[in-house]
């Protein structure tokens, strides 16, 4: 479990570095943002529905695989967009989305605590390994 925040709160971070949004120069770097909080909001609706061992495996293992197919792209923006690694300076056309992101991961923290009851499952524990091996 403790691997499982470390991660997210790295995606959190790469996110920060690299996230962007808006029309015109950001895109690219918006549509690889919401792909991200859609990541999140998915992953917290799936763990909400944990009830059993397979439920946590499952969560975990999709949430790994949409972010390993994320995560080259938000390493992308970051090197194509360096002047955004700090959202607080982001430009006013992209603020909404750092409110999204901020809710989303509020929402999120609550909703992984349905998987401690089964973080000692061999199945959860090997889709633990999955997220924990994107650092």
């Amino acid at each position: 479990m403790k691997k499982l925040i470390f991660f997210l709160i790295v995606a959190l971070f790469l996110f920060g570095l690299s996230a962007c949004g808006g029309g015109g120069k950001y895109a690219d770097a918006k549509a690889v943002t919401e792909k991200y909080i859609a990541a999140i909001n998915d992953y917290t609706a799936a763990c909400e529905k944990i009830e059993n061992a397979d439920d946590a495996a499952a969560a975990i293992e999709k949430y790994a695989a949409v972010m390993t197919e994320l995560a080259p792209k938000m390493k992308e923006m970051d090197e194509k967009y360096p002047e955004l690694k700090d959202p607080k300076n982001w430009p006013e056309e992209l603020k909404d989305l750092t409110a999204k992101i901020a809710e989303a991961m509020q929402k999120m923290a609550p909703a992984m605590k349905k998987i401690a009851p089964f973080a000692m499952d061999p199945k959860v524990m090997e889709a633990q390994k999955k997220v924990s091996g994107m650092n």
